[in-house]
């Protein structure tokens, strides 16, 4: 039998006419569809909803964008960039998908240890 956590996803929601500035830390996935300013160090998923406007440096398990991000995202899982989104900053992470259409303007690392502090993997570069 399955855990009531596997069950039931917990997201919360940053709404449209909320702002933030600071450092924003949270356990369970975010979808931000506000604007926030300073850093997000997040432990799951972080949604950037069409709404959403981010002025900051995003690290988490993994970053979906649809709407704005001005600064650096890091992701230990994956980033995806929509075709909606508008992104000026570097992406690293493991797996990367920009979507045709996307305004995207940064450099792209993908590294299997994206995100993870320490030496990084034998092999793991692509060339």
């Amino acid at each position: 039998m399955s855990s009531p956590n596997s069950t039931i996803e917990r997201v919360s929601v940053f709404g449209p006419t909320l702002r933030f500035k600071g450092e924003l830390k949270a356990q369970e996935d975010i979808k931000i569809e506000g604007r926030i300013e300073g850093t997000i160090e997040h432990q799951q998923r972080v949604i950037v909803g069409s709404k959403g406007e981010v002025v900051a440096k995003v690290n988490a398990a993994s970053i979906d964008v649809d709407g704005r991000v001005q600064g650096d995202m890091v992701a230990r899982k994956s980033i995806k960039v929509s075709q909606s989104a508008n992104v000026r900053g570097n992406i690293r992470a493991p797996s990367v998908s920009i979507t045709e259409g996307a305004n995207f303007n940064g450099g792209v690392t993908m590294e299997s240890n994206a995100g993870s502090p320490g030496p990084s993997t034998p092999g793991a570069s692509g060339r």
